[in-house]
Formats: structure tokens, C-alpha cells, sequence
């Protein structure tokens, strides 16, 4: 079903069963209006003479219509009916709704044990040096601030798509995350930049250490995630078949 399909079974659903409350909790409506009882009926004068004496009158019947009283049984009967379907229309909203809440968006990041994981590029490494360096000098807020900064634009560099509800920092998080890095350096990392960029109490050097600290090992993950890949890539060139018969100037060059 799709989702325009689901929204409107919901808003119908909800429908039915406004309906079938207001139906349980209001009064009953007569369906057919009984005859005027006879008794009330105004005659209007005639002008017709005064019959003979001996002349009987015949009598009037008076037809009194009996109001319609239905059994305990049936009403018990029509009142559970009325609660079936309400509680049908429940469980069919409670699935809709779950299985709309379930519905994951289009950009998720993939956390498969088969997902390729991304080379490290060399600008983001460089970058991060250099946010090293940074972090060394000036005052402490100010260092943390820019050094974040400065990773937020490399990770940018990288290509990988933001996703719409993502902030900068959480895009940033996200995707030095991508690779397998210390997970908890790189969150203390984003919370002194929050903490850095957000508040208004002083930062000192305790500060300053702990940014430099996680950028360190950040930078040493990074590079041995580097090392590993640059390794394999070689290795994979080497079992290429070209790579089994050199040319004579690499025959040369090996000699």
C-alpha cells in the first residue's frame, strides 16, 4: 500500500469509528412517526343535517399503534457488534500507524557487514594534521572551535551525502565514523566543540588537552585505516595479470 493509500484508510478509519461512537453513545431515533391517537384528532362541524333518531351511531375505533420495544437479547447483540468493530478499526489504525512509523528513510547510513568501507582520502588526513596544529596555539576555545570547523569542511570534501535532518557536527560525527576509528575519542571531540561553541563558561587548558588528545588518536586511526588500504591495493596490483609478466625496462629495473 502506499503512503497516500495508508493516509486516507487512516482518516477513514478514524471516520468509522467517530462514527460508530457517537451511533453507541446517542439516543435511539424513531424510524417510522406513529398516527395521532384517534382521542386527539379535532373534528371539524358539519353542516349536514341531525340524523333520524332511530338511526344508531356506529362506533369509532380508536387504533392505538404499541411503540416498538425490542428484546434485552437483541440490544446486547447490537452492542457487542458496535464493539467488534471498534476494536477492529483500532488494530487495523495500530498496524498502519506502526508500520508508517517503521518506515526508514532514504538515506540511511549502511551498516552491513558486506558495505564497503570507503578509502581514506589523503586531504582529510592532511586536514586533520593540520587541525592538529591548530589546537596548539591560540586560546582554547577559540582552537577547539576551529579545529572542528576545519574537519567539517574536509569531511564535506569527501563526497558522502549529508542526510536532510543531519547538522554540520553530526554530519561530520557521521562520517569520520564511517571508518574504524575510536568512537568514543571522536564523540568527546564533537562535545567539546559543542561544549566550545555553545556555552559561556571558560574553557581552559584541561580542554585544549582533551581536543588534542582525541584528535591524536583520531589521526593514528585514521592513517593505520590509510595503511591497511594503500597495502591491499597493492597486493591486488600484484596479482593482476599484467603485473605477472613486467616489461623489460621493469625486468631492467629489478635486475
Amino acid at each position: 500500500m502506499s503512503r497516500r493509500g495508508q493516509q486516507v484508510a487512516i482518516a477513514g478509519g478514524a471516520v468509522v469509528m467517530a462514527a460508530l461512537v457517537v451511533a453507541a453513545m446517542g439516543q435511539p431515533l424513531p424510524l417510522l412517526s406513529r398516527p395521532a391517537d384517534a382521542d386527539t384528532v379535532t373534528r371539524l362541524p358539519t353542516l349536514a343535517s341531525t340524523p333520524p333518531p332511530s338511526a344508531t351511531p356506529a362506533p369509532t375505533a380508536a387504533t392505538n399503534t404499541a411503540p416498538f420495544d425490542p428484546s434485552p437479547v437483541l440490544i446486547v447483540l447490537v452492542q457487542l457488534l458496535i464493539v467488534l468493530v471498534i476494536v477492529i478499526v483500532l488494530v487495523v489504525l495500530a498496524h498502519l500507524i506502526r508500520s508508517l512509523l517503521r518506515r526508514r528513510p532514504h538515506f540511511e547510513l549502511h551498516e552491513e557487514p558486506d558495505f564497503a568501507i570507503p578509502v581514506v582520502p589523503t586531504e582529510l588526513l592532511e586536514a586533520a594534521r593540520q587541525r592538529l596544529l591548530d589546537l596548539e596555539s591560540g586560546e582554547p576555545r577559540n582552537a577547539i572551535v576551529a579545529a572542528w570547523l576545519g574537519l567539517e569542511t574536509s569531511a564535506a570534501a569527501t563526497g558522502l551525502p549529508r542526510l536532510p535532518a543531519e547538522t554540520s557536527s553530526e554530519y561530520t560525527e557521521r562520517v569520520i565514523g564511517v571508518w574504524p576509528v575510536d568512537s568514543d575519542r571522536l564523540g568527546d571531540l564533537a562535545a567539546l566543540f559543542r561544549e566550545a561553541r555553545f556555552s559561556v563558561h571558560p574553557l581552559g587548558e584541561s580542554h585544549r588537552d582533551r581536543a588534542i588528545s582525541d584528535l591524536r588518536v583520531l589521526i593514528a586511526d585514521l592513517e593505520q585505516v590509510a595503511d591497511r588500504q594503500a597495502a591491499d591495493r597493492a597486493r591486488s596490483q600484484a596479482t593482476e595479470p599484467g603485473a605477472l609478466n613486467p616489461s623489460p625496462a621493469t625486468r631492467r629495473r629489478l635486475s
